[in-house]
């Protein structure tokens, strides 16, 4: 994939419960548990507002998403054990009606779409989860596209991008082609996937269906690549990566840098002139169950591996989405893009090419698209004793009424 990955283990999560009691009137309130720990990114980004005051999920909402294979490779979990989507399921990282529609079962894969789907399920645990390989062509991922919409996605993320062989320290993907390089020519006019070719037109196509499309924005800063190919299709929403592990900070061996979190990584592509990508950043350093790649990072906390990138960001966002779809059903791509960029949190003012136009944050766009929370919890304790005050003013003044009414005429 176009990522680079970099990889350190963090600690599950735990469920938080508070209980008021009023006479025989018991509220229970369970904060949101996640199947992973991202407990950082979700108070980063507002998640943890969308899940505790919203009571969204994902449900009803189905996610189609591409990378190169979902449960083909040979993956390992912290202990050494084979790592699987059936080891998965057992372990409650993904759900067990996830539906492959194609897999690709040649070398080189590295169950990347399953990492995907474990940050989608974290974050959405109620949505419905499809995936389609995107390896092998452009017309390979075009088609996975197409093929996810027809069988009913609402929302397509991709963490794949297609470039030619030849350009000077910039990482294979895929397959690439023997394309001479033009410097004079645009990147995302050169490259495998021109703004009228099959992947472009398969975006433009699902968008106008009604279907938001989310990619991310490649990690090629360092090598002086912009932004290229289907992720500058303003029909997509583009994210680049800020880290919000669980750990306030972390190495990067290959830029050698300390990056602490909600700094941009050193890596997330920057955008093209004029052209407004990235949309937004998210987070990355997230947790997964498997050492992807098998050049995972340690960290002092056991049980699984942090998933660095923007192919990291890009499902994180896609599953931000479907909450918010969820809450709200009839908006449209546009209002989608529109709330997570107008309401993104930014250290500039207005865009920047690395940053987009901010750090997503869900519970502000939820407040954009006009859907109003559930009380919150700590609310419910006032409301309720408010309620009980005025029934006892009102029985009080009805028994003091009663004793002061004057005696009928003898």
């Amino acid at each position: 994939m176009k990522d680079l990955k970099l990889f350190q283990r963090i600690v599950t999560s735990g469920a938080i419960a508070t209980t008021a009691a009023f006479g025989s009137f018991v509220a229970v309130v369970q904060a949101a548990t996640f199947t992973l720990p991202i407990e950082s990114a979700a108070k980063a980004t507002g998640v943890d507002v969308l899940r505790d005051r919203y009571n969204l999920d994902g449900s009803g909402i189905t996610i189609g998403f591409l990378s190169d294979t979902f449960n083909s490779a040979e993956t390992f979990d912290t202990f050494g054990n084979l790592d699987t989507y059936e080891t998965n399921v057992a372990k409650g990282y993904l759900p067990s009606d996830v539906k492959v529609l194609k897999d690709y079962t040649g070398p080189g894969g590295t169950d990347e779409g399953r990492a995907l789907a474990q940050l989608i399920h974290a974050v959405a645990p109620g949505a419905n989860l499809m995936f389609h390989t995107g390896v092998g062509s452009v017309n390979e991922l075009a088609q996975g596209i197409e093929a996810l919409a027809a069988a009913g996605a609402d929302i397509i993320v991709d963490d794949i991008g297609y470039i030619p062989a030849n350009i000077p320290g910039i990482p294979l993907d895929l397959e690439p082609s023997n394309e001479p390089l033009n410097q004079a020519i645009n990147l995302d006019l050169f490259d495998l996937e021109p703004p009228n070719g099959p992947i472009n037109q398969a975006i433009n196509g699902v968008f106008n269906r009604g279907i938001a499309y989310f990619t991310d924005a490649g990690n090629d800063f360092p090598e002086d690549v912009p932004i290229y190919g289907h992720a500058n299709n303003p029909n997509a929403l583009t994210v680049g990566a800020v880290y919000y592990g669980n750990s306030p900070s972390y190495f990067n061996r290959a830029f050698g840098v300390v990056v602490e979190q909600g700094q941009i990584e050193p890596f997330s592509s920057q955008g093209n002139p004029g052209l407004f990508k990235p949309d937004v950043v998210a987070p990355d350093g997230l947790p997964i169950s498997f050492n992807l790649t098998g050049n995972s990072r340690s960290d002092i906390n056991p049980g699984f591996f942090s998933f660095f990138g923007t192919s990291a960001s890009a499902p994180y966002t896609a599953a931000v989405a479907a909450l918010l779809l969820q809450a709200k059903p009839t908006a449209t791509p546009t209002e989608i893009y529109s709330v997570l960029r107008n309401t993104a949190l930014s250290p500039v003012s207005g865009f920047d090419s690395r940053l987009g136009f901010g750090l997503i944050r869900g519970d502000k766009a939820i407040t954009a698209l006009g859907v109003k929370s559930v009380p919150e919890p700590s609310a419910i304790p006032a409301l309720l004793c408010f309620g009980v005050a005025i029934a006892l003013f009102l029985k009080r003044s009805h028994h003091k009424s009663e004793a002061i009414k004057p005696l009928p005429n003898a």
